[in-house]
């Protein structure tokens, strides 16, 4: 099981895959079924679809 929050690696994020058991460290765990990344100016958002809820993971772009 990984647990997936904010302050985790992007790169950790990106190697999650769809079958995988996550968990956010606060009581919402399940199966991934999807994965949403998305993208603006200021951050990514990671929406990882379980199979009863979904979990949202925000990361600041970082500015070189």
């Amino acid at each position: 099981m990984i647990t997936v929050h904010d302050s985790l690696p992007t790169s950790t994020l990106l190697e999650v895959k769809v079958g995988e058991v996550i968990t956010d460290g606060k009581g919402q765990s399940g199966t991934v079924i999807s994965i949403e990344i998305s993208e603006t100016d200021e951050f990514l958002m990671f929406l990882f679809q379980l199979e009863g809820g979904h979990i949202i993971v925000k990361k600041l772009k970082q500015v070189c």
